[in-house]
């Protein structure tokens, strides 16, 4: 049945009548229309018969209930790429919502439903259903364009056989459908690019919008809680709203990754050592039915790079093993060194010269067939169904390898699996032994700190911490106002700012700062700097760096380990 480009479906499935009717009354607006199912046999013909660009379902139902309908909706071609968000009066317990995002949900509510939550997130999908609409109506003019140039040229041809008297006129007129061809490709190509952006944008707008309303939510229902004297349950909510902070900052570094914009910090790593520890996460990230195999040279040399970077690269290509692998089967995690020569270069472009310490990942799954392969790298593209994949995590390996001096690369045979090569810088310098960690956050002794920020909310957080923990705090908002005060004679124990400020950089600042204070300890706080991008090459001598966001204790430490480092000087 076709459902008419200008109309938008959305199915809701609920045994009550009187939950259906308040659906619909909740999210009426003009090109929606709705679908309603009272039980789930009820809901699989009405996808048979429809086009739906979301599925509300109920979880408790009788006979087929919600996560039922959602694996047969996963199961069957027609359906599997239907988002899914389930309403529940039920427990919604961590249990039931991984059941439900197992089953393929984008989303677990429950009762009674936040009108606004419920309607902007139907709202997205509505939009972006519209979107998908309208592309494919593009695609399809420009294809009628093709062949009306290809019949155009047909015929042009013709003409120059029968009228070589006219050839000058005819060879003009055919490089003018030349060049209106180019002009159509190119156009079909900017589409692409288009369909491509508002794959990331659906992803990424689907992640932002969860993470959001975790954060705002729980601040939300913090205020009343508090308003009505209600202390009980704010830890629950403060947790919840850091931790969907947590997965912002997390999906923020990804995009920053694959760019290779992110600020490195390479340390000497022993990769076996960290490959060991990592085992029970990823333990945890595999089904039984994978196996776990370690295959680790003992004799490998020690790596340079980023830890946390390193770490959530290799998870990243645990995961895409794991998901090549529904039916189950072997994962192998191998490191090993590998020299590379310039012969090795000319026949794989990209690899650089030298000696490497060597991680892959390796699955026996399905494949990456060829058609894809060269596509696997790039931004935004993914294979995955729209809110189950951005596109990034790749690219993201591939933009740390890169910005870390090594490379990365891919070898995939249909039905026999696929691997993933990291190729990783050698350093002699030994890891740095790790120190102990103390439960208590260091305090100061009423040292002056001279803080830099432009962000007002940034410049306040920092304000009150190093006023909690004993400090005397300096603000300014720009750098021109910081420049007095560095050139006079009044005690500064220590120098926090921005990095990317307007009118004046914080490396900058921190350079006129040493020409009036030379011994003065500086820490520096980036969101992004495009030139801050490696640490080694950015700071100077008793320079730190603390990337946003971090957390209070974290700033705390960096601080005490930066007025240490001055008094042991």
């Amino acid at each position: 049945m076709n459902d008419g480009p200008n109309l938008v479906k959305l199915l809701i499935v609920d045994d009550l009548e009187e939950n259906l009717v308040a659906l619909e009354a909740l999210l009426r607006r003009d090109g929606l229309v709705f679908v309603r199912a009272r039980s789930g046999e009820e809901a699989l013909e009405q996808l048979l018969a429809h086009d739906v660009a979301l599925a509300l379902l109920d979880v408790q139902m009788p006979g087929m209930d919600g996560f039922e309908l959602a694996e047969f909706m996963r199961g069957a071609a027609r359906t599997r790429h239907v988002p899914i968000i389930f309403l529940t009066a039920g427990s919604a317990d961590r249990q039931r919502r991984f059941r439900g995002y197992e089953a393929g949900a984008v989303d677990f509510i429950q009762k009674p439903i936040e009108p606004d939550v419920l309607r902007s997130k139907v709202n997205v999908f509505f939009e972006l259903h519209r979107q998908r609409h309208e592309l494919q109506e593009q695609r399809d003019a420009l294809a009628e364009g093709s062949r009306a140039l290809a019949d155009s040229a047909t015929r042009l041809e013709t003409q120059v056989r029968e009228r070589t008297a006219e050839l000058e006129e005819t060879l003009a007129r055919l490089k003018a459908e030349t060049a209106e061809r180019e002009r159509a490709q190119a156009s079909l190509r900017q589409s692409q690019k288009m369909e491509a952006v508002g794959q990331l944008t659906g992803g990424i707008a689907h992640d932002f919008n969860n993470m959001l309303t975790g954060i705002i939510g729980s601040l939300d229902l913090m205020r009343r809680r508090i308003a009505n004297g209600e202390f009980d349950k704010l830890d629950r909510y403060m947790d919840a709203a850091t931790t969907s902070a947590e997965r912002a900052a997390a999906l923020t570094q990804r995009l920053l990754a694959f760019s290779r914009r992110q600020s490195l910090d390479p340390q000497p790593l022993a990769i076996n050592q960290l490959i060991e520890s990592m085992r029970p996460l990823i333990e945890r990230a595999l089904p039984e039915r994978i196996e776990l195999v370690l295959a680790l040279d003992e004799t490998v040399s020690n790596a340079l790079a980023d830890t946390n970077q390193l770490e959530n690269a290799v998870l990243n290509l645990v995961l895409n093993a794991r998901d090549a692998m529904p039916e189950g089967g072997r994962l192998v995690i191998e490191t090993r060194m590998a020299d590379v020569a310039a012969t090795d270069v000319q026949t794989r472009p990209g690899l650089p010269v030298g000696r490497f310490v060597v991680v892959s990942v390796s699955d026996s799954g399905v494949g990456i067939p060829p058609e894809v392969l060269d596509k696997v790298f790039d931004p935004f593209f993914t294979t995955k169904p729209l809110g189950q994949g951005t596109g990034l995590g790749l690219s993201m390996v591939y933009g740390f390898a890169q910005q870390s001096g090594g490379a990365v690369r891919v070898h995939s045979q249909i039905g026999l699996g696929t691997s993933v090569t990291l190729f990783l810088p050698v350093t002699e310098a030994m890891p740095a032994v790790a120190g102990e960690n103390t439960a208590a956050t260091p305090l100061g002794e009423g040292e002056c700190v001279l803080l830099v920020e432009d962000d007002p909310a940034v410049r306040m957080l920092v304000r009150e911490v190093l006023n909690e923990l004993r400090y005397q705090a300096i603000e300014v908002a720009e750098p021109a106002r910081a420049l007095p005060l560095l050139a006079s004679d009044m005690p500064i124990d220590l120098m926090i700012s921005d990095v990317g400020m307007p009118g004046m950089t914080g490396r900058e600042l921190a350079d006129i700062a040493r020409s009036h204070r030379p011994d003065l300890p500086i820490l520096f706080i980036t969101g992004y700097a495009q030139n801050a991008t490696l640490r080694s090459g950015f700071l100077g001598e008793n320079m730190a760096m603390i990337t946003k966001p971090f957390s209070l204790d974290e700033l705390a430490t960096r601080i005490r380990a930066q007025l240490g480092r001055q008094a042991r000087s």
